[in-house]
């Protein structure tokens, strides 16, 4: 279970000196059918210990962080509050099919969904995983809405194009469901935010594991 009390660390900035050592890789902008801005490379599975280099380095592109989504089931020494710099930033643990995401979501409501590479891959392999990360002009940040489940549910539906009512009802339940565990969240305003971040995750599971088994069959 995560310490109650906040963690004080004091932030420190990633170097880049050798190629190598980059272990963040971000994209300027989402293409249509992506559901991640980049990826991460962490040293450890240590999340207070990974996050100052991590928080200062995607700070230019989100401003102040508000919170942090992690998964459970990946992290240890996790914590309900960060204070980096003087700012308590929000640490809020997901449930286990999000462990391979975080999701980072600024003061203004600009949120960042990174893939996390587990600490313990072979270097060769990271390194692949984070020159797969188009590398895109940035367009600019998308104006923070406060959006209700329901217009989650919708705008997901719609970006799936399916046309399928049925179909629209089980993401909605999907949102729904993914809502209910942030029911006693502390910032209510960021939880349309982390439904979209939870049930987009899951439509991508589902659509890789119906073409993995198409290709099986």
């Amino acid at each position: 279970m995560p310490d109650q009390c906040a963690i004080v660390v004091r932030t420190a900035r990633i170097e880049h000196n050798a190629p190598h050592e980059e272990r963040l890789r971000m994209s300027g902008s989402r293409a249509s059918g992506e559901h991640v801005d980049g990826a991460w490379w962490p040293r450890s599975y240590r999340l207070t210990d990974e996050l100052p280099d991590l928080l200062t380095a995607v700070e230019g592109r989100l401003g102040p962080v508000a919170l942090v989504g992690y998964g459970r089931a990946r992290w240890t020494d996790t914590a309900a509050q960060f204070i980096a710099d003087g700012r308590t930033i929000q640490l809020l643990g997901l449930s286990g099919e999000d462990s391979e995401s975080l999701i980072i979501i600024g003061e203004d409501g600009h949120h960042l969904t990174l893939r996390v590479i587990a600490p313990d891959t072979a270097q060769e392999a990271a390194f692949l995983a984070l020159d797969a990360v188009p590398r895109r002009a940035t367009t600019g940040a998308e104006a923070a809405v406060a959006r209700s489940v329901v217009e989650v549910a919708r705008k997901l539906a719609d970006h799936e194009g399916c046309d399928d009512a049925e179909r629209d009802a089980e993401i909605l339940d999907w949102c729904r469901e993914a809502a209910a565990q942030f029911d006693d969240a502390r910032i209510q305003t960021f939880v349309p935010i982390l439904v979209e971040h939870i049930v987009n995750n899951r439509i991508f599971r589902e659509r890789h594991d119906r073409a993995r088994g198409a290709e099986q069959d």
